[in-house]
């Protein structure tokens, strides 16, 4: 096979897994707050047997938007340099609610659905490494046209659209919880995908270069099938 096909194959592996290694080192923060939101719940259930009874909260993230439009900078810090404020302009967010005064539809939504697709999301961030490291193995051997190194890939591209949709689902709700529970000064709470969109772009090229690889195997055989 082509050397610098080869080469570009394995690069766009290893970017791939960086890419998927920074996006899980990011969503730390976020896992361990998760876990210390399900402790307190835990602990809050535990003391309503009792006599003492712990107040239960949930950490929302969504995205804002100034009341006056972009880049009219509604908001001031003070810069610790100059000892003066600046104005500043917040785009995204994070805030405590507290989770007692969901209904219960929303809690449906929210802690029951995200229960049930949060072991296949792990499954998937567990399953792509190992189907990129499959695909990077067979292309070193020279075996990237087969039907099998084309499953894989396409099994990667699917895997990130189901991330996307994940990605997208959490989103929406938080920006659906925002709304009912915060009212900022100065700013609107906005739906937007951002970030996922690059679950996205990846599932698509990945599932396009499957295709590309699917229509060469088949080139290819037709052309053996001549000879």
């Amino acid at each position: 096979m082509n050397m610098r096909l080869k080469i570009i194959c394995i690069l766009f592996g290893v970017i791939y897994l960086y890419f998927l290694g920074a996006t899980i080192v990011n969503e730390i923060p976020s896992f361990n707050e998760g876990r210390r939101e399900g402790a307190k719940k835990a602990e809050g259930l535990f003391n309503n047997v009792g006599s003492e009874k712990t107040t239960q909260t949930k950490t929302l993230f969504f995205k804002l938007k100034p009341i006056s439009g972009t880049y009219s900078f509604p908001s001031s810090v003070l810069n610790l340099k100059t000892g003066n404020p600046i104005s500043t302009e917040i785009s995204v967010a994070a805030a405590k609610i507290n989770s007692a005064k969901l209904s219960s539809w929303v809690k449906f939504a929210y802690e029951i659905v995200i229960l049930l697709i949060a072991f296949p999301t792990l499954f998937v961030i567990v399953f792509i490494p190992i189907l990129i490291y499959r695909v990077i193995r067979s292309i070193v051997k020279n075996e990237i046209f087969e039907l099998r190194n084309i499953r894989r890939i396409r099994w990667i591209g699917y895997c990130l659209l189901f991330i996307f949709a994940v990605e997208t689902y959490v989103n929406f709700i938080h920006t659906f919880l925002a709304r009912e529970f915060i009212q900022l000064e100065g700013y609107r709470i906005v739906f937007h995908i951002g970030d996922e969109f690059y679950w996205l772009l990846f599932a698509l090229v990945t599932l396009m270069f499957a295709e590309i690889l699917k229509m060469s195997h088949t080139m290819k055989e037709e052309q053996e099938l001549t000879i």
